[in-house]
């Protein structure tokens, strides 16, 4: 910019406009960034919102990886969320007041320095230089309505934010007395079971479903929620989430008789809920690295746990599993489509080419799993055979989602929730079958 502040005799004027429709181009960019993220409800990441989440986590994850334990880490990690809204709303502030100064820098013929400083009192309202005149008076009388009106759209933002974050974290914290914390599912069907038998587990369930419909549509509006952690370190949605689908996983596995539906509503809105949360996250990625949908479609479908399968059959009947209702395959299969619509270009090919796998949980740790139920009480009416194979093809489904989002967000290792990087041990909740009877 300095190269522009001599005179530059006839050529001047030309190239002042350059810097004002630079100006403009700036000015649109950050006025589309903020209406993307806070005003339009969809999931539509802007590339200077998606840059901030994504510095603003490499930044916190650097800095928690100096703490030795998982507490001290996750005390770093807490103020991600928070200070990323605030980083946005310095980085659109500033983006409107090199903006505006370039504009103005266009149409006068003072400095660089003293237009930024023209724009700065018009866009914070400071009222540090004399009233302007000419084309610089609408410039700055811009300037003024902007920066107001962007501080004032983040405070409303704010509200909504921590509403949505109350009423998932409220959810989480009721669940503790059943899934333990942090949460498992095996213990949660242990607990019931020790309660008052697993007769009213399907009607637990069903308090879940909204719940889950509600986690999906705001954390792929508002991906800064995903970085709003529990008030607890051993406290945390995901893990909530997945310990209710493995007992209900569990549940259809080890049972004869056909599954509640409520049962396989939660299944089917939880998985679709993790599946929706980790292909925002993924286009995050894609927009800040200016992925071309082929290399998206593979990171999509990778974190999803579906793998490239040439000889893949057409014939949806050879999907189905045996032991659940005749549609529950396809229905997962389609869910797991849905979410990927919009991110690649032919569902139709995918669904022939690509295929979900089943889940890596190891089978000794299943075992050990039926053992502890078992000993709570909880009747198994399958062979430890057919109902591994039963509980690892439903877990498939959300599995790696599941696993990807928890170490993105690094999480606490509950069981079965997947490797961390750092290294973190896994944690058990306090094992209620484990206690002596009274």
């Amino acid at each position: 910019m300095w190269a522009l502040e001599g005179d530059l005799g006839s050529w001047d004027p030309i190239v002042r406009a350059v810097p004002f429709i630079i100006g403009l181009l700036l000015l649109a960019t950050a006025a589309l960034s903020i209406v993307r993220t806070m005003v339009i409800p969809r999931m539509s990441i802007s590339i200077v919102y998606a840059i901030v989440l994504r510095l603003t986590d490499a930044a916190f994850f650097a800095v928690a990886r100096m703490a030795r334990t998982f507490p001290g880490r996750d005390r770093i990690l807490a103020w991600s969320g928070p200070i990323g809204i605030i980083v946005a709303l310095v980085v659109w502030l500033a983006i409107f007041l090199v903006g505006y100064a370039l504009m103005i820098y266009g149409v006068t013929d003072g400095s660089f320095a003293d237009s930024a400083l023209q724009a700065g009192s018009g866009l914070l309202t400071l009222g540090l230089i004399g009233t302007p005149s000419g084309d610089v008076s609408a410039i700055d009388f811009l300037a003024a309505m902007t920066g107001p009106a962007v501080i004032a759209l983040l405070i409303g933002f704010l509200p909504t934010l921590y509403t949505s974050y109350l009423s998932r974290e409220s959810r989480v914290l009721l669940s503790t007395g059943l899934t333990g914390s942090p949460a498992w599912g095996p213990e949660a069907l242990a607990r019931v079971q020790l309660l008052e038998g697993d007769a009213d587990l399907p009607t637990i369930y069903t308090d879940w479903i909204p719940w889950c419909a509600q986690v999906r549509l705001t954390q792929t509006l508002y991906p800064a929620l995903n970085r709003f952690r529990s008030s607890v370190p051993d406290r945390n949605w995901l893990i909530s989430l997945v310990a209710v689908l493995d007992s209900a996983a569990i549940r259809v596995a080890i049972r004869s008789e056909a599954p509640d539906p409520r049962t396989i509503a939660v299944l089917q809105q939880g998985s679709q809920t993790i599946l929706s949360v980790s292909a925002a996250e993924v286009g995050i990625d894609s927009v800040v690295r200016l992925r071309p949908w082929k290399r998206r479609l593979e990171e999509t479908v990778s974190a999803f746990g579906m793998t490239a399968s040439r000889h893949a059959s057409r014939d949806r009947s050879s999907h189905k599993l045996a032991g659940l209702p005749d549609g529950i395959s396809q229905v997962a299969e389609a869910i797991t489509l849905d979410n990927l619509q919009g991110q690649v270009s032919n569902m139709r090919a995918l669904g022939v080419t690509f295929q979900a796998q089943p889940s890596t949980l190891p089978r000794e740790e299943f075992d050990k799993a039926l053992e502890y139920i078992r000993s709570a009480g909880v009747e198994i009416q399958r062979s430890a055979d057919d109902a591994f194979e039963i509980f690892r093809q439903i877990r498939g489904r959300y599995e790696f989602a599941a696993y990807h989002l928890a170490q993105r967000f690094y999480v606490v290792r509950a069981p079965w929730t997947g490797a961390r990087t750092p290294d973190t041990p896994v944690v058990y909740p306090t094992l209620a079958a484990d206690e002596p009877a009274s």
